[in-house]
């Protein structure tokens, strides 16, 4: 399930492997399909240097099985994969866990959210079904307190985390997802209380085309389409899908869309990547904030644009990256045309949020290691009708107004001595609100056997207030304009043994956590009010494991179990937010194949979540534990001769099941999540035969 090597798939071909020296300086960090090799040069040629030798090593084993013909110098070869390591130390080159897309592809995962909640450590409270809303966490931690990278480009919404999944990004466009540690997030000049999500798609330089359209329960419907052409040096995608539903109970329904455009372009001197993004949503809000009004309703518009450029030259590399993103929410409490307002209601809430930003850093080799060097200018800003202060000058229907700008200058320094690797990173932000904060890591790591691997970080970090923790007022909420940042400690020790078939990998962390914004209330008041308030201590483990056999059913097992535990200082307060979480959290999934074309699939997760929620009733209950099932079946049917391999036209069927037993929870507050559903469809790929 989770891969701990970070991999490329930005490929090239050779039609012949030669004794050039630019062949070898290529192939680092690519993927390489080789259609021929000449037997001479295997054997003499590749073994003249310590990079060509490791390729070299990797096709020996197969000229025993290669066919022979006239020449007896040449063989033919199947395409294969070839990832190196990438030429530089930095960056936090292996993320803490990796999810592959055949890695999800083995489970019947069906939404971003589903996919990245597979992560060890993180924690998805869904509101509705299949990305209509999601608060996002790991360890323990709050939705404000995780950030979100699309190609590695930071859009955490600054409004509140409530929107962080609002990204026009279907699965279908998902290479892999990383999940990244506070630690390693300071080599990007990223700051992270408890970690962050890189979500990384379309990132195939192949002529190929990708189609979807499947329907199940509640009138349940999603029409997908990605498509990537080669213009010359450019790759350009199109993806796009649209998903609606009648809702499984009243006010639940929802109708979202999203449009995507990437041109990329890659060379030995310089990688460009131009992305826009578009996406919309309107879905029916039972009950999703307040149990007392079920009738809410709200509709969110989303554009993202980033362009990032890398110009790499003798030892040294230069990135740089201009990005934006423009977030638009209406929210009504009482939904127009569903039910009618009273009296004491003003109208519905609007904001509009924007982030943009400037960052660039410089890698060069210095000694023995790596040298960074780093700078980034980001703004924040909101328009609305409640957040912020008043604003005499805006449009309609706005009338508050806020913008703070940040400047971060960072840098650090890696170097690797045999078996032993060390990196240190130290960070510095001045805010025009909050003024001077500062960030620091230090990772190191030791290979103890070819096959096992122990690595420990230490980082200190903060968080901002969002726009929500500093102004959102309504009848029972009290917002603080003076809230300071949060600030926590980090240690982690992860342990990984991949002896194949099998990877494991173990990970203990403690986290302190100092004045926390959380909203709280005396037990006797109904007010709720935004606070530098609690100190949270985090303490757990994260597991994970994935078995791949070499055999004739293909099996695949994989899974994870996640623990934490949190000590807490609250007074006679009661929490909103900062001591809820995930106690206990297991994944197991199972995947083969009994027939060559036919794929089944199962899997099984239990939550036991710590906290309380309030019922339409005015009942108090516990979470608790859930155990939910997922099971699902696909069958492949080639189109045309080259359809068993990554050329031609395979069509296919699929018949999904969730939560097949049924089973009534709730992951955030008083909302039912739904209950037993099916999806059924088709899915056609269609790929040149030329790469």
């Amino acid at each position: 399930m989770y891969q701990h090597k970070q991999t490329r798939t930005t490929a090239f071909r050779f039609r012949r492997y030669c004794r050039a020296a630019y062949a070898a300086y290529n192939s680092l960090h690519r993927v390489v399909n080789i259609g021929h090799l000449a037997t001479y040069i295997a054997d003499r040629q590749l073994h003249k240097s310590a990079a060509i030798a490791a390729l070299g090593m990797l096709f020996l084993p197969l000229q025993a099985a290669a066919q022979t013909d006239d020449n007896p110098d040449e063989r033919l070869l199947p395409a294969i994969d070839i990832v190196a390591q990438a030429d530089t130390l930095f960056c936090s080159p292996e993320p803490a866990a990796v999810l592959t897309a055949q890695d999800f592809s083995n489970t019947s995962v069906h939404s971003l959210g589903d996919l990245v909640a597979m992560l060890p450590g993180t924690d998805l409270r869904t509101r509705g079904g299949n990305d209509v809303q999601g608060d996002l966490a790991m360890r323990g931690g709050t939705f404000d307190q995780i950030v979100l990278l699309i190609n590695g480009v930071n859009l955490t919404d600054a409004q509140t985390g409530h929107h962080l999944l609002d990204m026009p990004v279907d699965i279908s466009m998902v290479q892999r997802i990383e999940l990244l540690t506070p630690a390693q997030l300071m080599a990007r000049g990223i700051t992270a209380f408890c970690g962050g999500i890189n979500i990384v798609v379309c990132e195939e330089y192949r002529d190929h085309l990708t189609a979807e359209l499947s329907g199940g329960s509640h009138a349940q419907t999603k029409a997908a389409l990605l498509g990537t052409k080669m213009l010359g040096p450019w790759a350009v995608t199109l993806a796009g899908a649209y998903n609606r539903s009648d809702g499984y109970m009243p006010n639940t329904d929802y109708r979202h869309g999203s449009l995507f455009l990437q041109a990329a372009r890659h060379s030995s001197s310089n990688d460009w990547h131009l992305q826009l993004g578009g996406q919309a949503k309107a879905f029916g809000s039972q009950a999703f904030y307040s149990t007392a009004y079920p009738d809410q309703f709200e509709a969110t518009r989303t554009l993202t644009a980033s362009a990032f450029n890398v110009h790499r030259w003798q030892h040294t590399r230069l990135e740089t990256t201009l990005y934006s993103r423009l977030h638009r929410d209406r929210f009504e409490l009482f939904r127009d045309g569903y039910t009618t307002a009273p009296a004491w209601y003003s109208g519905h809430n609007h904001h509009l949020s924007s982030i943009s930003g400037l960052r660039s850093r410089l890698l060069r080799r210095v000694g023995a290691g790596e040298a960074l060097l780093g700078a980034e200018l980001r703004r924040e800003g909101i328009r609305s009708n409640v957040l912020g202060t008043p604003d005499s000058l805006l449009p309609a229907p706005y009338t508050h107004s806020a913008a703070r700008m940040s400047a971060t200058l960072y840098g650090g320094y890696s170097i690797a001595y045999g078996r032993f690797n060390a990196e240190v990173t130290a960070l510095g932000l001045y805010n025009t609100a909050f003024g001077f904060n500062y960030g620091l890591a230090a990772m190191s790591g030791y290979r103890l056997a070819s096959q096992l691997h122990l690595r420990a970080a230490l980082s200190r970090t903060y968080r901002l207030p969002t726009f929500t923790d500093l102004y959102y007022q309504s009848v029972n909420h009290i917002a603080n304009p003076d809230l300071n940042s949060e600030h926590s400690l980090t240690a982690e020790l992860s342990l990984q043994y991949t002896p194949r078939p099998l990877a494991l990998q173990a990970t203990l962390y403690y986290r302190d956590g100092r004045d926390i914004i959380d909203w709280i209330r005396q037990p006797d008041e109904e007010l709720w009010y935004a606070m530098n308030h609690t100190d949270v201590s985090a303490k757990g483990a994260d597991l994970s494991l994935l078995y791949r056999p070499r055999y004739r059913l293909q099996p695949v097992v994989g899974g994870g179990y996640s623990f934490c535990h949190i000590d807490r200082d609250p007074g006679n307060m009661i929490s909103a937010y900062a001591l809820e979480y995930l106690r206990h959290k297991a994944d197991l999934y199972v995947a083969f194949s009994p027939w060559p074309r036919l794929r089944l699939k199962a899997d099984a997760s239990y939550r036991y979540r710590i906290g309380q929620y309030t019922d339409s009733q005015g009942q108090l209950h516990t979470y608790g534990g859930v155990l939910l099932l997922n099971a699902a079946a696909e069958y492949a049917l080639p189109l045309g001769r080259h359809a068993d391999t990554l050329h031609g036209t395979v069509l296919h069927l699929f018949v999904e099941g969730y939560n097949l037993l049924d089973t009534q929870y709730r992951d955030h507050g008083g909302v039912p999540q739904p209950g037993r559903t099916f999806v059924g469809g088709v899915r056609l790929n269609l790929n040149s035969n030329q790469q």
